[in-house]
């Protein structure tokens, strides 16, 4: 019975132990999934790599939605970053996912899905369409328009223009929205120009009658458009009754302190006698001419003896009763005397030349080497500037530089800054400016011109060489003229100030100090500034721009700073910009979004080049109204004009027409500015752009409104991040489109948007 049990009981054994021994159920962990970002944005042209991390105690799978989207690996594991990146979008705006999945294993319960959503903006370019709310009528800008009274428009068919011409032309004039004209000198005048003032205290009769002169100023003032004279201070014109009053009579004249007159120029100069240099020992410009007066011929008979031997070569004249001579055929030298002409002399010894002569010459005499009558440069010798009078018995030094008629009267010699046709007036000490004879009287005919026939201002003329260069002398001078000016505007019932802005043509950094005496001068720095901008680099004009408002009022609180392009005296905006309508259209953009008062040239606004390389007249062009050419002055030139340039196309009828012209560049512009108070006066700020071909800056107005003003100057174009709101354009030249905040601008192009 023992053995059968054993076997069972073994059984029993083995199969508890096997029951004991198996092996436990895997524990099941569950996976963490977290990702961050879980949205994803791209531009159009954005290409660059966006990186997804991904935290995780496992391993994950990597899906995205669609093609366009790029992912840099398909699966990971544990913590890391996937890199997302898209295809530039051509098309319409477009969203995919990335999606993140967890993954399980025996182990391992997966985690849901993390979805990356990923967006990308399509294109969506907005072509800039400028919309400017209304011209109200009232010009609100400063804009002044310099024309030529003798070459601007022609009412009665002389060929020179006059005030009814302008009269006829004011609905011109008020449509390229100015505020007012500076008219060139209407004086009476020796010269087409009329810098040279023969009668401060009426017109010339070529223009028209004071009658015409006072319609004119009445009809501008009707259409919101002020006059501007154009004053010249520095000199009045040799046919001035004031200057041949003193010619006739130096001595005697009642008009002599009103010129810079000298017996000995150069010892009064080197004395400080010489009151508008005001202490300078030379002048800045100019020189001395004789007033022929006086006796400075002989009648008699003389005995010249000419020293060559030296360097100083030397003439000695005496009072003889030797028996004259007549003219030596051989002659090696020469005089030339009175009204005889040359004389030959005879060489007494090794360069020594002698002759005796009965004299009868009313001037003097002079020395030559040659007869040729052209006169070559140095065969001419006479005295020194004012020092050519002989005294008998003494040696007088030659000179054939200056050679300055050689007299046996002591001459009265006048200074002008110019040429001889301008003698300068003298206004005394300058502190006490206007209390001389000539300050009073010109400051008389100024009251006229103030009081009865309304006018608004003064440009003043060549204010550097009033007191030739002197800077306090020449602020002392203007201040003088603007107070007693201003004091007869005031009274003639004026509540605002008078305008005058002075002709310092200097530097910036001088310019700016003739502010002490006016309100304002032309700013001659501002066209190289325009220059250099339209060369493609912009990055300095709005800096270059504050600092001459800044600088201005540095001076004085009511400064205006006045910007132009060129002028009568310079070679044309056009020729500088070398003839590129793209420029000069762009050029007449920046003039009338910058803040100042601007001033456009007569014919600048048809795009008119010219040199002065054959004359000024080149520089002066007559306005062509129609493409016949009716009513343009030429005759006020001299008919001195570029018939190349004036043909019909550049008209006044023909740019009328075309709506792309620059004539009508500067009527949208200037319609802008008078539209837009921010814009008219408002205060300038720079514009956070990038790229060195944008001249961007913003215009504020004291009551908030604001504009903001890119100008692209590249001649290709470009494309710059704008951080405003560029909804509501009110003026564009060239073309101009913006995409989400980039804004792109053609070639030469300029936009202007209003801020909310």
């Amino acid at each position: 019975m023992r053995r059968a049990i054993f076997p069972l009981a073994c059984l029993l054994i083995v199969a508890s132990q096997a029951f004991s021994c198996k092996e436990k159920e895997p524990e099941i962990v569950q996976q963490t999934l977290s990702v961050s970002p879980t949205t994803l944005s791209f531009e159009p042209e954005d290409v660059s790599a966006k990186l997804v991390n991904i935290s995780s105690n496992a391993t994950w799978l990597v899906e995205q939605s669609a093609s366009w989207i790029k992912v840099d690996k398909g699966s990971g594991d544990g913590n890391g970053s996937v890199t997302v990146t898209v295809e530039a979008n051509s098309g319409d705006d477009r969203s995919g996912t990335v999606t993140i999945h967890g993954s399980s294993t025996l182990t391992v319960k997966a985690a849901p899905d993390v979805v990356v959503t990923v967006t990308q903006r399509g294109k969506h370019v907005v072509e800039v369409v400028p919309n400017p709310a209304s011209f109200d009528g009232n010009k609100r800008a400063s804009t002044t328009y310099q024309l030529l009274i003798y070459s601007f428009a022609d009412s009665d068919g002389d060929g020179v223009g006059d005030f009814k011409g302008i009269q006829d032309r004011l609905d011109y004039l008020d449509g390229l929205g100015v505020t007012a004209l500076w008219l060139s000198p209407a004086h009476p005048t020796s010269s087409y120009h009329a810098y040279d003032v023969n009668d401060y205290s009426t017109v010339n009769p070529l223009y028209g009658t004071e009658e015409d002169f006072k319609n004119l100023i009445d009809a501008a003032h009707a259409k919101g458009i002020k006059i501007y004279m154009d004053y010249v201070l520095n000199h009045s014109g040799s046919g001035n009754d004031w200057f041949e009053d003193v010619k006739a009579d130096p001595e005697g004249s009642a008009y002599k302190d009103f010129y810079v007159l000298s017996k000995s120029p150069d010892a009064d100069v080197a004395a400080g006698l010489v009151d508008n240099y005001a202490g300078a020992r030379s002048p800045g410009m100019g020189s001395w001419h004789s007033l022929g007066d006086g006796d400075l011929g002989y009648k008699g008979k003389l005995h010249f003896k000419v020293d060559w031997t030296k360097t100083t070569k030397t003439v000695t004249v005496t009072e003889t009763t030797e028996v004259a001579q007549s003219s030596n055929p051989a002659a090696k030298m020469w005089l030339y005397i009175g009204s005889v002409g040359n004389v030959g002399l005879y060489e007494t010894s090794t360069n020594i030349f002698e002759i005796t002569l009965n004299v009868d010459t009313s001037w003097g005499f002079l020395v030559r080497t040659t007869t040729d009558n052209s006169w070559p440069a140095g065969t001419k010798y006479g005295g020194k500037a004012g020092d050519s009078r002989v005294t008998f018995g003494q040696p007088l030094a030659l000179d054939n530089s200056t050679a300055a008629d050689i007299t046996f009267g002591q001459a009265t010699y006048y200074f002008a800054s110019f040429d001889a046709s301008m003698p300068d007036l003298n206004y005394g000490p300058y502190d006490k400016a206007s209390e001389s004879p000539a300050f009073q009287a010109v400051a008389a005919t100024a009251d006229k011109w103030i009081k009865d026939f309304g006018i608004d201002g003064f440009r003043l003329d060549a204010v550097l060489w009033i007191y030739q260069s002197v800077i306090k002398a020449n602020q002392s001078f203007l201040s003088q003229w603007y107070d007693h000016c201003n004091a007869t505007y005031k009274e003639a019932g004026h509540s605002d100030n008078i305008f005058m802005v002075g002709e310092a043509w200097e530097d910036h950094s001088t310019e700016k100090l003739y502010y002490k005496g006016i309100p304002s001068c032309f700013e001659f720095n501002y066209f190289s500034l325009v220059k250099s901008t339209l060369g493609g680099n912009a990055t300095g004009y709005v800096s270059a721009v504050n600092t001459y408002l800044t600088e201005h009022k540095a001076q004085r609180d009511d400064a205006i700073t006045s910007i132009f392009m060129t002028n009568h005296d310079q070679d044309r905006a056009a020729s500088d910009l070398g003839k590129n309508a793209a420029k000069e259209k762009q050029a007449a953009a920046l003039l009338l979004t910058t803040p100042g008062k601007p001033f456009i040239y007569q014919g600048e606004e048809l795009g008119y080049w010219g040199t002065k390389a054959n004359g000024d007249e080149y520089v002066r062009t007559p306005i062509l109204w129609d493409k016949a050419g009716k009513d343009c002055a030429k005759k006020g030139v001299n008919n001195k004009v570029d018939n190349s340039m004036l043909t019909s196309a550049i008209s006044v009828e023909a740019q009328d027409a075309d709506s792309g012209s620059l004539l009508n560049v500067y009527r949208t512009f200037s319609r802008l500015r008078n539209t837009y108070p921010a814009l008219a006066d408002g205060t300038m700020s720079a514009a956070p752009v990038s790229g060195s071909s944008f001249a961007a800056w913003y215009m504020t107005s004291s009551d908030g409104q604001k504009l903001l003003v890119v100008h692209n100057v590249a001649s290709s174009s470009r494309t710059t991040a704008v951080t405003d709101d560029m909804s509501k354009p009110v003026a564009l030249l060239g073309t101009a489109s913006y995409e989400g905040s980039n804004l792109t601008l053609g070639p030469n192009s300029s936009v202007v948007f209003q801020l909310k």
